[in-house]
This record gives structure tokens, sequence and C-alpha cells, in this order.
């Protein structure tokens, strides 16, 4: 990293009055910050909008100054909310990882550290999610700040991979099922299905109103599709996190009985070609580590760790990091 004179915490609460640079820097490093930009750019909207949002959001962008620069946008921290619950805390680097150090690193998560613990009770912060040299250091530095303790097992460890083209289907492969946008009439078997996925996310386990209200809000605002056979939904995907540019899909899920069946394949399939029909660049997930038939399903499809976008700083390895949970209170996302 160039030497700096000055790193600076810059600290909002309204999405409308962060710099432009901060968004375009954003913009230019989209496909990490799928888990920033999609709520900021929608809160800067509805703010100027003066439509309902709401009020506990945070910003926290650490830019650097030195004697060539006007100040270049490092990392940024989100601490928001939406409808359904509190978002983890959300780290983002915007600079390509082969200029940092670990100290440069350490330096500027230390002060967005000292920043997070003067604006929000520790109670709020019940993880991190970010790229793993961020999490791992932000997360000592918090527990150190605060005095919370680290949860030994990460509750998510993901590679994020990105799509800008589908892999033609195989000509051979014989018609099974259909896929639709959901509807209103889906609303039960959606909730039934989100629950499910949940079940499988712990520690963050849905109840049945909570499934049904996030159910309900996928259908509204037209983000989740199903996969049907004979009727019967078989398979959910959900895309919540989108801009003009990029969306993001953050939940697949195949009912049991149906699974190696190739459902999610064919909606996963269908649901990447409309986003991508819709003008984006390129559609995101994360998959687990673990999931290994997973990560096939969207690789057959066309997601990849992007050679482009790891040159210039893409960060392909995730995870998200727990705090004590006698002394935090979960969120949802």
């Amino acid at each position: 990293m160039p030497s700096t004179l000055e790193i600076s915490i810059l600290s909002y609460t309204h999405a409308r009055l962060l710099p432009d640079f901060v968004f375009s820097t954003l913009e230019a490093n989209r496909i990490d910050a799928n888990v920033i930009l999609p709520l900021l750019r929608k809160s800067s909207d509805s703010e100027r909008s003066n439509l309902p949002i709401s009020s506990n959001q945070l910003w926290l962008c650490c830019i650097s100054y030195d004697s060539s620069t006007t100040g270049t946008v490092d990392m940024v921290l989100s601490c928001t909310e939406n409808e359904l619950g509190k978002y983890p805390i959300f780290i983002v680097p915007t600079r390509p990882r082969s200029l940092w150090t670990r100290n440069s690193f350490e330096v500027r998560l230390r002060k967005l550290a000292e920043a997070l613990f003067k604006s929000v009770p520790r109670e709020r912060v019940y993880s991190v999610f970010a790229p793993d040299i961020i999490v791992s250091l932000f997360s000592q530095q918090w527990s150190e700040l605060a005095g919370v303790g680290i949860i030994n097992e990460p509750y998510y460890a993901a590679r994020l991979l990105s799509c800008t083209a589908v892999v033609p289907q195989p000509s051979t492969l014989p018609p099974f099922g259909t896929c639709r946008l959901a509807d209103t009439a889906d609303t039960k078997t959606v909730a039934k299905l989100c629950r499910r996925f949940s079940e499988e996310s712990e520690p963050f386990v849905l109840g049945r109103e909570g499934a049904s209200k996030e159910a309900r809000l996928l259908i509204s605002k037209e983000q989740v599709w199903v996969h049907c056979v004979s009727g019967k939904i078989t398979c959910i995907a959900a895309f919540t996190r989108n801009t003009a540019d990029t969306a993001t899909i953050t939940k697949v899920y195949t009912h049991r009985s149906w699974r190696r069946q190739g459902c999610a394949k064919r909606l996963v399939r269908e649901v990447t070609e409309h986003l991508l029909g819709t003008g984006r660049s390129e559609i995101v997930l994360y998959v687990a580590h673990s999931n290994g038939s997973a990560a096939k399903v969207y690789e057959s499809v066309g997601f990849v760790e992007s050679d482009g976008a790891v040159a210039i700083g893409h960060s392909v390895e995730w995870t998200e990091v727990g705090f004590d949970r006698d002394f935090v209170e979960l969120g949802h996302w």
C-alpha cells in the first residue's frame, strides 16, 4: 500500500449523504459490494423520494488521504436492516488484494471497529460477514473492544461466484417441470420451503410467522421463482440484493423428496437467464464450501470464480463469524 498521511472514517446514517465517489467506488467493485450496494442504492432513492425507510442504518467509509490524492476509499462497513430484520456487519474492501499487507488491513479495521463501537450497542453486532482475512482480523478487534467472545465455528464459509452468460443446456436433456415467477397462491408452500431452508442455516431459524412474512415479501417484490412438477412446487430460488447492473441469488432450496432430480439446476438456469435478460452484467451468489452438490449445480449453469474479477481484487473466499449469543441479539439475512 502507498504510505498514507491520514486514514479517516466517515460515518453516515443517511444513504443520500454518502459522497458520489463512494458510490462510484462500490459500483466499480459491485461483485464484492453485493452485500452493501443494493440496500445503499435503495435507501438513497427512498430518502430522495421521501419514502419510509428504517432509521437504523449506518455506513462507515474508510478513506485514505496522501499527498497525491483527494481521498481513496479503502473499504466500506455497513450496519443495516431491512423489513425482515437486522443484517450482519458487512465489510467490503475496495482496493485490489495485491496492494494490501496484513498491517494495512489491521490499521484500517481497528479504526472501523472503534467507530462502530462508538455508534451502536454491542448487542447489535451479532456477526460479521466479509472476505476471510478481514473477518479474522475484525472479529478479534471487535471482541477486544466490546468484551464479547467469538463463536469458534463460523456460521457460514463460502465462495463468491459470478455468471455473465449461462452455459448452453444440452439438447439431449429432456424437459422436466416448469419454472415461473411465484404468485400469491404459492405463499404457503414458499413459506414452508423458506422455513426449511432456515432450519439448515443455524442459528438463523425462522418460525412459521417469520417464514410466512418472508414468503409474502419475496412474492410481493417478485423476487422468488418456483420450479413445479405436475402443479407441485419442488424448489424455490430467491434474488434479493439487486441493482441495475448486478443481481444476487440469495436462496435456493429444493424439497427433500425432490432432490437429485435436476430441479434446482433447471430453476437456477431459468432465473439466471431471466436476470441477465433484464440487462444486468452479472449474477452473483455464494456457495458454502461444505455444499459440493450445490457448487456443481451452479458451475454447470455458468457460475465461476471469474479470472478477471480475481485479477482486479475480487474476494472469492468469504466467512461469517458470530459473537457470543448470550450478549447479542440475532438478526436475519
